[in-house]
C-alpha cells in the first residue's frame, strides 16, 4: 500500500489557459496477488491549485487507474493483462503484456505499452523508461470555468536509493531524469480546446519512503 503526492507546475505563457498551471495530485494505492492473478489500483484526487485553496471542487477531480495480470502459468515470468488510465489522454483500456526476471545482474521488468526498468541487485541503482501521463480538473482563476487538463508524455530517468527507510528514517530516491515527447490538452478561454506539443527538458526528483 502507498500514499503519493506530487506537484508539477505547469508554464503555459501564451492564449489564455482556463487553469493557473499548479498541478496537485494525491493517490493512495497498493498491489494484491491471488493465485495466478496481480491486480494493481490506484485512486486520488488530482486538480489545480485553486481548487484545494478554495475548496471549490468539480467531479473530474476524482481519478484513479486499474490493471489486472494473469500469469501465463504458475512460476511463469510472463503474464498478460489489461489497464485503463489516462497515459495516453482521455482514459482508455489498453491489452498488457508483462515480464519480469530477477537475476545476479538485477531486476529486469518490461510491462509493454507503459514500461521498461532495470533495478540494480542491491536495488540502489535504477534506469526506467516510462509512459506518464493523468487527468487535473482544474479552474480559470475567476473559479467559473470547470474543465480539465491532459498531460502525457515519455520519461526516462537514472535514479539512486540512499538508504532503505529501516527505524524510523526515510529511504531516500534522487533521480535525473528527461522528459520527451510531451503533449498538453486544455481548455483555453478564447481558442477553446488545444492540444499542444511542449519542449523536450530535464527534471530532477526527490523522494521520500518510509
Amino acid at each position: 500500500m502507498s500514499l503519493d503526492y506530487d506537484y508539477q507546475p505547469l508554464r503555459i505563457r501564451t492564449g489564455t489557459p482556463a487553469h493557473n498551471g499548479h498541478l496537485h495530485r494525491l493517490t493512495f494505492g497498493g498491489d494484491w496477488q491471488h493465485n495466478l492473478y496481480h491486480l494493481e489500483t490506484e485512486v486520488g484526487v488530482a486538480g489545480s491549485s485553486n481548487m484545494f485553496k478554495h475548496q471549490d471542487f468539480h467531479r473530474q477531480v476524482l481519478n484513479g487507474r486499474l490493471a489486472v495480470f494473469r500469469a501465463w502459468h504458475e512460476g511463469s515470468d510472463l503474464s498478460v493483462g489489461v489497464g485503463g488510465d489516462h497515459r495516453f489522454g482521455s482514459f482508455r483500456w489498453l491489452p498488457r503484456l508483462r515480464w519480469a526476471q530477477s537475476t545476479v545482474y538485477g531486476h529486469w521488468q518490461v510491462d509493454l505499452p507503459v514500461l521498461a526498468q532495470w533495478q540494480s541487485p542491491d536495488q540502489s541503482w535504477g534506469v526506467r523508461m516510462e509512459r506518464a501521463g493523468d487527468r487535473w480538473a482544474t479552474l480559470d482563476k475567476s473559479r467559473e470555468v470547470e474543465s480539465a487538463l491532459y498531460l502525457r508524455e515519455w520519461r526516462a530517468e537514472l535514479s539512486y536509493r540512499l538508504g532503505f527507510g529501516h527505524d524510523s528514517w526515510p529511504a531516500v530516491l534522487l533521480g535525473l531524469g528527461a522528459s520527451i515527447d510531451t503533449r498538453v490538452r486544455y481548455q483555453d478561454l478564447n481558442a477553446g480546446n488545444l492540444d499542444i506539443r511542449l519542449g523536450d527538458s530535464v527534471f530532477g526528483r526527490v523522494m521520500l519512503s518510509w
